[in-house]
Formats: structure tokens, sequence, C-alpha cells
């Protein structure tokens, strides 16, 4: 595709983790094409699968070959959303990268606003907070808030709206500071991005997206209860370790080099 001229929109990478998503991966794809292909003069879609085994990697490549700005990036077996993430935010190769859920909760044009905010100010994150949500459960939105009071009590360091939204803009720059840091493999891979946002100096913008809950969700509601706090304390174990803190022995934050 044509590289991006002076005022033109910046360059776009969407990174879409997916694990066993074959049923729902091809509407998203349908519903992001035309936004991107009117919007950007250039961009990239990385499905990371995530050792799927419902044949979702075979669904993406026959797309790609119509398709070619879809790649795909297949784990070596299923490691977690946060791997997943990770490896697929550093293989992106333009300006800007969004990393978003594979049923497309939020729509990918609510991307625009955030792109706008990060050209015009300097920010190196612009994140979704999910300010219109009107079908989300009880006991998944009470699991929710949980998380977010544990993860402020154990993880961060500033106040922070919503972690867990999975939509998320970052400069490509942000992006190298942050994920190449990154050490949780699961859904806390939010928590910590956050908190290396706050150790690092990288600035952030909240913005308000809608998020629809899409049939087919397979949060385990009981699993995070067990097992998120575990990760929680093992982010604040690392720091207190100093398991970060080679990565800014210089003095000066790698955001303010």
């Amino acid at each position: 595709m044509e590289a991006s001229t002076p005022g033109a929109a910046p360059s776009l990478s969407v990174v879409l983790p997916a694990y066993n998503e074959s049923h729902r991966l091809p509407r998203t794809l349908d519903e992001i094409r035309p936004f991107l292909d009117g919007r950007l003069s250039r961009y990239e879609v990385i499905v990371v699968d995530d050792g799927s085994t419902d044949g979702m990697a075979a669904v993406v490549e026959e797309r790609a070959r119509t398709w070619p700005a879809l790649r795909l990036l297949r784990q070596p077996r299923n490691l977690g959303k946060g791997a997943a993430v990770r490896r697929g935010c550093l293989s992106a190769r333009e300006e800007l990268v969004l990393f978003m859920d594979a049923d497309h909760a939020t729509p990918i044009e609510e991307v625009l606003p955030m792109i706008g905010m990060l050209v015009a100010s300097g920010y190196g994150a612009a994140v979704g907070c999910r300010t219109y949500q009107e079908d989300e459960s009880k006991w998944r939105r009470i699991a929710g808030l949980g998380l977010q009071i544990l993860a402020h009590l154990i993880v961060f360091k500033k106040a922070v709206v919503d972690s867990q939204c999975g939509f998320k803009v970052f400069t490509r720059d942000a992006c190298k500071i942050l994920f190449s840091r990154c050490r949780v493999d699961g859904g806390m891979i939010d928590v910590e991005l956050f908190f290396l946002m706050h150790k690092l100096g990288v600035p952030c913008y909240y913005h308000p997206v809608h998020w629809h809950n899409k049939e087919g969700s397979r949060i385990n509601i009981l699993k995070c209860i067990l097992f998120d706090p575990i990760d929680l304390a093992q982010v604040r174990m690392r720091d207190l370790r100093g398991g970060y803190e080679h990565e800014v022995s210089s003095g000066m934050q790698p955001w303010e080099r």
C-alpha cells in the first residue's frame, strides 16, 4: 500500500489476538476492512493465533489471499492473551498500533478520535474507557470492579479509569518501550501495561468508547477470581525484586530519551 503523505492519517497496525475464534473472527474481519480501506492509505491487520484447534488459522490464511494487508502469526501453543498481544504489537510495522478484541466488541470507527489525540498531543497511548455499555452482566461487572480495586491496591501507581477495555492504541515508540518489558502472558497484561506506563513516564489519554457484549464470550469468572490476583501480585513482586529496574538504570525514563 502507499506510504503516508504529509497531512494524511498515520498508518495503523491492527492486532487481533484470537483463540478458537473461527466462528466470530470472519465477521470481525468483514466489519473492519471497509473502514480501514476507506480511511487509511496504509495499514495492516495482524491476527495472532494463540494455538487454536478449530481451524481458525486456515480461515485467516484463505482471506489473506485476497487481502494483502492481512497477515497471520501463529503461537506454538495456547500461551494466553498477553503473550499473543505482546507478539502482535512487537511485530507491528506501522506508525500507530491498535489492539482490539477479536469479537469486535468496540466498533473500530472509535479509533479515529484516539488517533487524532495521539497525533495532536504527543501522548504515547490512547486507551478505551467503556463508558457506553448496557448489556454487560451484573456478575461480570462485579468481577471487573473487584479486579480494578485489587489492581489499585496491589499494582497501580496512579488512578486508572478502566484497565481491561480491549481497545488500546499506541505509538510505535511506546509499543517498543512497553511491550518489550511486559512479562504477563494472561489477561492481566493490561494491568501490567498501565503499571509500566506509570513507571516509565508514558503519557496516556482515556477516551470513552462503546462496548457490546458479544455472544460466545469464554471468560471464566471463577478462574479470573482465582488466578488474576496471583498475576497482579507477580507484577508487584517483580517490581520489588528490581525486575524492571535494569530498564531504567540510566536515571532517565525511556519516554524522555
